[in-house]
């Protein structure tokens, strides 16, 4: 090859090697307070997944995951114990067709899980707050101690730690125990609660 082909040649592969051939993709959510998460949710519901099941949207552009879920207590919205609740998240698999979504929990039937619920989609249904932000279950620490966790590995780290009013100290949002976890939920919807009324 010609010396003049080789001048022409090096940088149009140097070129092409600093090209990205598609663009990266992540999931990225602002992270929030607790106290902010319970404000901004419709519904919050503490229960045991009764299904997990995938359909394609209407003309097959979509894929959503429809989880059902058994309320043991709404915290905040919804119903008396016992009453089931269908949220979707975008992302399954039917068939061939794969559309995955980073961050999204995974649901599994019989597990039991606390989460955090926006007001409806166009579709008609609830989603998780924040993607991932929104959905917990008690777990066990390496002790045996009771502790929360997040259903997706973001969901814990998803939260920014709030400041105690007396003295400054910053309260992870996710400390302590399961039951204790709930109980500051409790708390919240009631503060918040009292505090809109005129």
């Amino acid at each position: 090859m010609p010396i003049s082909g080789r001048v022409v040649l090096l940088p149009l592969i140097a070129f092409l090697m600093l090209v990205p051939t598609s663009q990266p993709r992540a999931t990225m959510v602002q992270r929030v307070t607790l106290p902010e998460l319970v404000r901004r949710s419709e519904t919050i519901v503490h229960g045991v997944v009764e299904s997990v099941r995938t359909e394609p949207e209407a003309g097959g552009a979509r894929i959503y995951t429809y989880i059902t879920l058994s309320g043991r207590e709404f915290l905040k919205g919804g119903g008396a114990p016992g009453t089931q609740v269908t949220f979707r998240q975008l992302g399954g698999q039917v068939g061939d067709q794969v559309l995955y979504v980073a961050g999204t929990p995974r649901f599994h039937p019989k597990e039991e899980i606390l989460v955090f619920l926006t007001g409806k989609d166009g579709g008609g249904f609830q989603q998780v707050m924040g993607i991932f932000q929104g959905a917990f279950r008690p777990g066990t620490g390496p002790g045996g101690e009771s502790r929360v966790e997040g259903v997706a590995p973001d969901a814990v780290t998803g939260l920014l730690p709030t400041k105690e009013p007396a003295g400054g100290q910053e309260i992870l949002p996710t400390g302590g125990s399961f039951p204790d976890f709930l109980q500051r939920i409790r708390s919240l919807v009631k503060e918040q609660a009292g505090s809109s009324r005129p």
